[in-house]
């Protein structure tokens, strides 16, 4: 990216015993101009000591002096991430982000205005970082966030936690067609643009990332993700889970973690009640796959076996679930639940089928990812399969960073993280990263305050009772869909610009 201009000492930035201060407004000039660098409010979630670490840790540090050096390119990489809906169009690009990152610290007193480098230099800024050292900075910073006092976290006693799965679409490139695929029947020749399939834990209550995977949508299931993410469940959580996950192989794994679980099944599943409990559950066994086939089949028979299948306990609940709205007709939808929380006593029926809606909560931390962070429709920007991993990490590192932000926010007014507002979260952590307001210890603290008091004043009414239809309007747009097997018409053409005379 080029040598660094020299950089001029003021006298007015040398104090009486020939120092030079630690003064947030003057760029020393004996530090390099890319280390003052921040993520505004962010800063106290993703530090520089932080940065540098698993920097070092990865060996990915700079060899020789750069005008932007590791710990800049990385604070880079994360605000291409946090500005990537700034822009209605699409993500803004690589010289635009770095010039709001930097502006104010380019033309500070004792810093030289500096000639931004080119996107192509960017871009190589971001394959000499790599991947790891984003993914590493994520697993630092993932994790639940709230406490035993945050209002709406927890129920029976148990941290509630939720998981699934959602696509993320990258370029069409050959490389990342290659090495993501396309859904679809047989994963290949298909219209759109490969997507990753992202995999993510989050803490319902705050939407914080307690864990992620990512991988192939090609290739890997929600199912096959899942297993990764079984290590960061733990005893005092309990786990819910739509009707995709239900399976005697991964209620057992998921199960062994000490973790409770609370997951919806299919209608098609036989549970066989062994035990009928006061508030209308049951207990029942889920069956072995040798077992399942083997009752099937005497069923199919017209035979009823004596002895009960050999599986998991668990507890069956079954309830309705009445939508009655302003307009139109009532309708109701059967629920099923399975779970591993036997006593009736502790666990109510009732009540654990209304803690079961929490689990949209993981739907809503989904539509805060994809379309309020990243933008509406608008995909990933990375061609190459490393950089997509870097942005995709760097992503879910933001994404995690502004929920630590919200439920600061939540904790310094007692109120439940869901009353803060995402959307105006990610805006004011914008107008914080274009003034720098993370110089120092002292700048941060009064910039958080002012953006706590900011999300204090712009509170969200508290939850109410709603249906979100899976229905699309149909597009305007009426032109035929490319299939990728077709070749696409070429961009630059000459025109011919002729006047013809008016026949006389």
């Amino acid at each position: 990216m080029g040598a660094q201009c020299a950089i001029a000492r003021p006298p007015s930035a040398i104090d009486e015993n020939g120092q030079v201060p630690l003064n947030p407004l003057v760029v020393p000039p004996d530090r390099r101009f890319g280390e003052h660098v921040r993520l505004g409010v962010l800063t106290e979630e993703i530090s520089p000591e932080l940065v540098d670490e698993v920097v070092e840790l990865t060996g990915c540090g700079e060899r020789r002096r750069r005008l932007l050096p590791a710990r800049a390119v990385v604070y880079f990489v994360l605000a291409l991430c946090l500005f990537s809906s700034s822009d209605s169009t699409g993500p803004p690009g690589y010289r635009s982000v770095l010039r709001t990152l930097t502006e104010k610290l380019r033309h500070l007193p004792g810093a030289c205005v500096q000639r931004l480098p080119s996107s192509s230099a960017l871009t190589r800024a971001r394959q000499r970082l790599g991947a790891k050292p984003l993914q590493i900075l994520f697993e630092r910073r993932c994790g639940p966030l709230a406490t035993t006092a945050t209002p709406g976290v927890f129920a029976f006693g148990l941290r509630l936690v939720a998981w699934d799965g959602t696509a993320l679409d990258v370029p069409d490139t050959p490389a990342n067609a290659r090495e993501f695929g396309f859904t679809g029947k047989g994963g290949v020749n298909q219209s759109g643009h490969p997507q990753v399939r992202l995999m993510a834990l989050t803490e319902c209550g705050t939407h914080a990332l307690v864990d992620a995977a990512f991988d192939a949508v090609a290739k890997f299931s929600e199912h096959k993700l899942a297993r990764r993410l079984l290590a960061c469940l733990r005893p005092d959580m309990l786990l819910l889970a739509d009707r995709n996950f239900s399976g005697y192989e991964l209620w057992g794994l998921a199960r062994a973690t000490g973790a409770h679980l609370a997951w919806r099944i299919k209608k098609n599943l036989v549970f066989v009640p062994l035990r009928v409990l006061p508030d209308g559950s049951y207990l029942s066994v889920m069956p072995t796959p040798k077992e399942t086939i083997r009752h099937g089949q005497a069923r199919a028979a017209g035979r009823t076996l004596a002895e009960p299948p050999t599986g998991h306990t668990v507890r069956i609940i079954q309830y309705t679930v009445t939508v009655r709205p302003r307009v139109g007709l009532p309708r109701t939808e059967t629920f099923r639940l399975v779970t591993s929380l036997l006593d009736h006593r502790l666990a109510p029926a009732r009540q654990l089928a209304m803690t079961y809606h929490q689990r949209w909560e993981i739907e809503n931390g989904f539509a805060e990812l994809k379309n309020r962070l990243r933008g509406t429709a608008f995909i990933l920007r990375s061609k190459a399969p490393e950089l997509v991993c870097q942005e995709i990490y760097a992503l879910l590192t933001v994404y995690q960073a502004l929920c630590a932000l919200e439920m600061h926010a939540a904790e310094q007014a007692g109120i439940d993280p869901d009353r803060i507002s995402f959307t105006v979260t990610v805006q004011l952590a914008r107008l914080k990263v274009a003034a720098q307001s993370a110089a120092d210890p002292t700048a941060l603290g009064t910039a958080r305050r002012e953006v706590v008091a900011e999300l204090l004043t712009a509170l969200l009414p508290t939850r109410r009772d709603r249906q979100c239809q899976r229905i699309k309007k149909p597009s305007k747009n009426t032109f035929e869909v490319r299939k990728r097997d077709q070749p696409r018409t070429p961009s630059n053409v000459h025109y011919t610009l002729r006047v013809t005379k008016h026949p006389t």
